[in-house]
């Protein structure tokens, strides 16, 4: 049964578009935290609230979200979702410097935020919405194994391109070892260059998301109203 979902069109390119968003998140938590921690010199608990603008952002537009992903075609939702993510993460890579403003790095977060709450709902409505209802549970099942496959993958590809960009920075250490704030002054800018180039890979890999994304077929029950306006309206 699980092989026979993917005849599907729809829902192949959701279970694409959410591995890639899931390899995408759990990617750039890695070098954001480091980075705000040893070479900023935040907390943990001061670092995690980078990332509130983000949360706030998809609590505010998940309402309104919810509404458009009935009525309006899913690749113009998730297309601008995907694009909007990829570019937040862009903006932030080219903020992630030693001495950028607390505020620099909150606004491409919030952008995050606008782009995580055009993708993930939207995206979990495509997938399953015209499979039969019969394949309905078991197409919820892999759409969730292929998002924690992505981010599986997320997390082991962002490790090894973190250890070779801190390699070509010269700085050969573990980061896990080291405090927050203990990094010698004269390694803030190749440790922020090094997190800065990591997180151009969790961007890149949104390029194929955004892809998936506009490649979506309008849903089946989006062309069987057409015709009914259609039919509707005055002559």
């Amino acid at each position: 049964m699980p092989l026979s979902l993917f005849r599907d069109r729809n829902f192949s390119l959701a279970n694409v578009a959410i591995s890639v968003m899931g390899f995408a998140i759990t990617a750039l938590a890695f070098p954001l935290m480091l980075y705000a921690q040893l070479v900023r010199g935040l907390t943990p608990t001061k670092a995690a609230l980078l990332l509130v603008p983000m949360a706030i952002m998809s609590i505010v537009l998940a309402p309104w979200v919810g509404k458009l992903t009935d009525s309006v075609h899913p690749r113009v939702i998730t297309g601008i979702g995907f694009a909007s993510a990829f570019t937040s993460l862009v903006w932030l890579s080219a903020e992630m410097t030693p001495d950028s403003a607390t505020w620099e790095i909150l606004l491409p977060m919030t952008l995050l935020g606008v782009g995580n709450a055009f993708i993930w709902a939207p995206t979990s409505a495509t997938a399953t919405r015209n499979l039969p209802m019969h394949q309905a549970g078991a197409g919820a099942g892999v759409y969730n194994a292929t998002r924690q496959v992505g981010a599986v993958l997320g997390s082991a590809a962002i490790a090894v391109l973190m250890d070779s960009r801190l390699s070509a920075q010269g700085l050969n250490f573990q980061p896990s070892e080291a405090g927050g704030g203990n990094l010698p002054a004269q390694v803030f800018q190749p440790f922020s260059d090094a997190m800065s180039q990591s997180m151009l890979l969790p961007a890149a890999a949104l390029v194929l998301g955004f892809l998936a994304a506009i490649s979506f077929a309008q849903p089946v029950h989006q062309r069987q109203a057409a015709p009914t306006s259609a039919a509707a309206e005055p002559s």
